[in-house]
């Protein structure tokens, strides 16, 4: 049985680094692209602040953040693969429009056929350019408020 599950991790690596790969591009050079092509139709996807669920949720929401800050991008720094479905990112935004911004975030990423099902990341939401524009479009809300 250990030898099947190594054998299965060995063959679903490539895969994941490749999603990994097609996440960041799609997420600087066309967000319906990373919806529609990196995410299950049914994904959810947790962060600090909020929570959408599916894809046309989901895309709202990114599209509103992308037409607040249409500089930020994402730089994937590292990947970590936790069996044959499981990938945690070590990642930073940057904002081209201020070149001296970073904000890191940590996101877990559970894979289903070859798509992200399950989007576990963990960011500072009042440091993340653009996110308040994005409050309206997730579950409970509160993205980018300052806490007193």
């Amino acid at each position: 049985m250990a030898k099947n599950a190594s054998t299965a991790r060995k063959q679903a690596e490539p895969k994941l680094l490749e999603l990994v790969k097609r996440w960041e591009d799609t997420y600087n050079e066309n967000v319906e692209a990373m919806v529609s092509e990196c995410y299950n139709p049914t994904a959810s996807v947790y962060f600090t602040g909020g929570e959408v669920h599916g894809k046309d949720q989901f895309l709202r929401l990114e599209k509103a953040i992308l037409a607040a800050a249409p500089g930020r991008k994402m730089r994937v720094d590292r990947v970590i693969l936790a069996g044959d479905d499981t990938v945690v990112v070590e990642a930073v935004v940057l904002n081209d429009e201020d070149p001296g911004y970073s904000s890191p975030f940590c996101a877990i990423l559970t894979v289903r056929d070859g798509k992200i099902l399950l989007d576990h990341t963990y960011l500072e939401p009042q440091r993340w350019p653009g996110i308040e524009a994005g409050a309206p479009h997730v579950t409970p809300g509160g993205l980018g408020k300052k806490s007193k």
